[in-house]
Formats: C-alpha cells, sequence, structure tokens
C-alpha cells in the first residue's frame, strides 16, 4: 500500500516549460530548414515567426477539410442540429388551449418590485400604466381604462375591440366637471394678476420717491467727500491721518450715480462751469 517518493521533478513540468521546449524545438526544425534564428539570442523574431507558423498550419488545415467536403460531401452532418431538436422531445410540461394558447407551462415571470407600483390587484396580471391609448393610460391584460377596476382578461379586450366607443363613457361623464375646474382656476389667476398689478403700481411709485431721496443724500455725501480730499491735499503728508483705520464698504447704487455725476473729467470743455 505504501508508495515511494517520486520527487521533485514533475514541478519542472509545469508552467512556460512546455511551451519553451516547443518552442526550443521549433526554432531547430527552422534552423535546418534554412531560417536563422535562435532562441537565446533573437527571442522575438523566433516567437513572431512562431506565431505566423501556427496561423498559417491552421489556415491549411481548414482549407485541406473544406477541399475534402467540396470534393465528397457530407457537410450536413457536421451542421446537424442539437439531438434534442432532431428527436422532438423534452420534459417541458405546456398546456395549450383550443385556439392554440398557452394556459400553463411557459408563463414568463413577472418581475416583482419592492415598491407600491408594481403590486397587482383585482385580479390583474399587469400593472396600470402599461396599456396606452388615445392619451389615457390603463391595464395591458384586459385594456380596462378605469383604474382598480377588476381584471376581466381576454374577453375585456375583445369587448374593447368590438366596441370601442363604450371605452370612453366613463371619461365623457367627467369633462362637465373637469370644465368647471378649469373655470375656477382661471378666475381665482386673474384675480391674483389684478391684486399683483395694484400692489406693482404703488410699490413703483413709492420706490421713485426713495430713489430720489437717496440719491439727493448721495449727491450731500459726495460732496463732502470732495470737499475732504481737497484739504487732505492742501495739507502735508505727514500730518495725514490713516486711511486704513477707516471702515471700508462696497458703494450702492446711489452712490455710484453720485459720483459719475460729481466727477471732473478734464477732457470735458465744460468741466470748469460745474463748480460754479
Amino acid at each position: 500500500d505504501r508508495v515511494g517518493y517520486a520527487g521533485d521533478n514533475f514541478v519542472r513540468y509545469t508552467g512556460d516549460t512546455i511551451t519553451m521546449a516547443q518552442t526550443q524545438l521549433f526554432a531547430w526544425e527552422a534552423y535546418e530548414r534554412g531560417s536563422d534564428v535562435h532562441l537565446q539570442a533573437d527571442p522575438t523574431k523566433l516567437e513572431l515567426l512562431h506565431k505566423s507558423f501556427k496561423v498559417k498550419k491552421e489556415e491549411f488545415k481548414e482549407q485541406q477539410g473544406d477541399s475534402i467536403l467540396k470534393r465528397y460531401g457530407g457537410e450536413e452532418h457536421l451542421n446537424a442540429p442539437q439531438r434534442e431538436l432532431l428527436l422532438a422531445q423534452t420534459e417541458d410540461y405546456v398546456e395549450y388551449s383550443r385556439h392554440g394558447a398557452v394556459l400553463k407551462g411557459q408563463e414568463k415571470a413577472v418581475a416583482r418590485s419592492k415598491y407600491e407600483e408594481d403590486v397587482l390587484i383585482n385580479n390583474h396580471t399587469c400593472i396600470w400604466g402599461s396599456y396606452w391609448k388615445d392619451g389615457r393610460w390603463g391595464y395591458k391584460c384586459c385594456h380596462s381604462m378605469v383604474k382598480q377596476s377588476y381584471c376581466t382578461g381576454e374577453t375585456g379586450v375583445q369587448i374593447v375591440s368590438e366596441r370601442p366607443q363604450d371605452v370612453g363613457l366613463y371619461f365623457s361623464a367627467l369633462e362637465p366637471f373637469e370644465l368647471i375646474d378649469k373655470m375656477v382656476k382661471e378666475k381665482k389667476k386673474k384675480k391674483t394678476k389684478k391684486n399683483k398689478k395694484h400692489a406693482s403700481d404703488s410699490s413703483d411709485s413709492e420706490s421713485e420717491e426713495k430713489k430720489k431721496e437717496k440719491l439727493k443724500t448721495a449727491l450731500e455725501a459726495e460732496d463732502k467727500r470732495v470737499k475732504q480730499v481737497e484739504a487732505l491735499m492742501q495739507l502735508d503728508e505727514r500730518k495725514r491721518p490713516y486711511n486704513s483705520l477707516g471702515q471700508v464698504k462696497a458703494p450702492t447704487e446711489e452712490e455710484m450715480e453720485a459720483f459719475r455725476m460729481k466727477r471732473c473729467r478734464p477732457d470735458d470743455p465744460m468741466a470748469s462751469f460745474l463748480g460754479q
């Protein structure tokens, strides 16, 4: 029952050892036929030559097989279908109706979801919204356009196809109520627009007066600032105060307008009359 120790020589014949031996054998055979190749001296050239040899060998085998099939025939035996199709026997149980529709055995699994919209109710096999016709949603299983209705199956589909005008009775009854709701909403919108117009007119008049007052105060402040600058320019540099201690804020629109109005432009021919 005991087996002797075989040794570790089997490790030498694993990995790329076999492929390297095959490449070396190919190099010897190619050198005998006149190709100047060597495994250690130029391995890249040998590898490319070996790959091209394999491709040409496979092409030659395919051409040889095609020529044999063309001469002797028998290609239909190579492209034979599966054994199950040849025997026409399966273990799948399927029930058919008199009209040929599948009743049981090959139903496609419905993709269930954890969300509420994928829950099937009232004997329906499809969710609400799986059917679309004339701008309305419905159930695909019975072509019913009424939400939360009971499924009638194929009979419901036949009834809808025979009498399509009956499907719109439910929606035609709702049209007067929808028109009333639209009229009420339009009246509310008109009232809100009128109120907004009155409020905007009053606010515009008030805002114009406020703008004038703000511009007046900004012009006065600009005059004071110009006078202070002129007074500081006349003082000695050693007696001037530090500007870093003052508070700096972003100028407002009125202050910018006052600065533009009071700004002295040397290129302006009427610049000398601004101070008068």
